[in-house]
C-alpha cells in the first residue's frame, strides 16, 4: 500500500512510526531504523469517537473492501461506526444521491465526529457537506469528489481516492506502448468519475477525448460505448451483448477498457482473444490476469479509501485539529496490474484488502 504504512503489532492494535511526512497529496510513513524508536500505542485507551461512512456504492465486490477498510481502521482505534451506508442497494439500478445526502444529512442530525463520505453528486452534496463541516464535524471524502474544486467547495479536509484521469492516462498509456490504439471504452453506470476515466483514457492515447459514437476503422482513436442494461455491474452477462454487437459492426477496434471489474471479467469469458483492460480487481480478474486472458487492470486500492478516511478523522479530533492531505487528494493508487506482478498483490486480495 503506496499512500501509508500503519504498523500493527498485536491483534487490534496500531503503532505509528516516528517521522510521518506528508507530501504533495499523498502520505508516507517513514519508519525510523532505531529499533528503540518510541512509538504511540492507540488502542490502549478506547476512541471516544463516533463516526458515520456513507457513500453512493452498492454491497458487491468493490465498496465490500471500502467498507472492510473503514471497520478494520475502526476496530483498530477503538472507534465507532455509527453505520455503513451505501445508497446503491444490490441490484438498484443506478447510485441514488438523494439519499445518501439524505444520509449525510442524518449523520449531521446525529452530531457524529465525524463523516467519511463519497461525494457522488457534487451539486447535491457538496452544500450538505459544508453545512456539516459548518457545525463542527470534520469531513473527510472518499472515492468520489476527488477534486480539489469539490474540496474546497464542500470544506473537507481531504479526499482519498484514485485520481481518476490518472488512472485512465495509465490504461491508455498501457495500451499505446502495445500498439492498441483503437480502443472501446465501456462506461456501466452514471457517474463523472466514469467519464474522467475514458478522458484519461484518451490522453494515454495522445487524443484529446473520448466521444460516444461509432468508432473509426483504425487509431488512434478513443470510443464511449454507455451501457444499456439497467445496473450492469450486476448483470454483466447480459451488459456484454451491447459489446460484443460493436465489436462484431466494427473490426477495427483493437482494445475494450471496461471500467468495472465484472464486466471485465464476463467480457474476457466470451471474447478471450480481445485486448481486454480492467479497473479494480476481484477474484475472477486474479485468475485472468495470471492466465493472461486479461491484459492488465487498474487497482486504486481501495481498501486505503475505507481506512485511511477513519484515521485522519480520529488524529482530527484527537490530536486537535491535525488534518492530512491540505484540502487537496490523498491518492490512492493506481497501481497498472499485470500478469508479471499480479501476484505481488494477491495476498492482498485474499485478505480481503484489495
Amino acid at each position: 500500500m503506496n499512500v501509508l504504512r500503519l504498523v500493527r503489532a498485536r491483534r487490534g492494535a496500531i503503532v505509528f512510526a516516528t517521522g510521518v511526512a506528508l507530501v504533495a497529496g499523498s502520505a508516507t510513513a517513514i519508519t525510523s531504523a532505531s529499533a528503540s524508536a518510541p512509538i504511540s500505542d492507540v488502542s490502549s485507551a478506547r476512541c471516544p469517537y463516533t463516526f458515520a461512512v456513507i457513500t453512493h456504492g452498492d454491497n458487491g465486490s468493490f465498496w465490500s473492501v471500502v467498507y472492510k477498510g473503514a471497520k478494520d481502521a475502526a476496530k483498530d482505534l477503538g472507534c465507532t461506526l455509527s453505520e455503513v451506508y451505501g445508497s446503491q442497494q444490490q441490484g438498484q439500478a443506478e447510485p441514488d444521491d438523494n439519499a445518501e445526502n439524505a444520509q449525510i444529512q442524518d449523520a449531521i442530525n446525529a452530531h457524529v465526529n465525524g463523516i467519511a463520505v463519497s461525494d457522488h453528486g457534487p451539486t447535491l452534496m457538496n452544500p450538505t457537506i459544508a453545512k456539516a463541516v459548518a457545525r463542527g464535524i470534520p469531513v473527510v471524502m472518499l472515492n468520489a469528489g476527488c477534486d480539489p474544486a469539490d474540496i474546497t467547495a464542500s470544506h473537507a479536509l481531504t479526499c482519498v481516492g484514485q485520481p481518476e484521469t490518472v488512472a485512465g492516462q495509465a490504461a491508455g498509456a498501457t495500451f499505446k506502448r502495445q500498439g492498441a490504439t483503437n480502443v472501446l471504452c465501456v462506461v456501466h453506470q452514471s457517474g463523472q468519475n466514469l467519464l474522467d476515466r475514458c478522458s484519461g483514457l484518451a490522453a494515454g492515447l495522445g487524443l484529446s477525448r473520448c466521444p460516444v459514437g461509432s468508432p473509426p476503422a483504425k487509431g488512434p482513436a478513443c470510443t464511449e460505448v454507455i451501457l444499456s442494461t439497467p445496473d450492469a455491474a450486476s448483470n454483466p452477462t447480459q451488459a456484454i451483448a451491447q459489446v460484443t454487437a460493436e465489436l462484431a459492426s466494427h473490426p477495427g477496434i483493437s482494445a475494450v477498457m471496461c471500467l468495472n471489474s465484472a464486466i471485465a471479467d464476463a467480457l474476457v469469458a466470451t471474447h478471450p482473444k480481445v485486448k481486454v483492460g480492467g479497473f479494480d480487481l476481484d477474484t475472477g480478474t486474479l485468475a485472468n490476469l495470471r492466465a493472461g486472458t486479461m491484459d492488465f487492470a487498474i487497482d486504486q486500492q481501495q481498501y486505503l479509501q475505507g481506512y485511511l478516511p477513519i484515521v485522519f478523522l480520529y488524529l482530527y479530533n484527537k490530536d486537535h485539529g491535525n488534518a492530512a492531505g491540505g484540502g487537496t487528494v490523498v491518492n490512492s493508487g493506481p497501481l497498472v496490474v499485470t500478469k508479471a506482478n499480479v501476484n505481488n498483490v494477491a495476498a492482498a486480495i485474499a485478505a480481503g484488502e484489495d
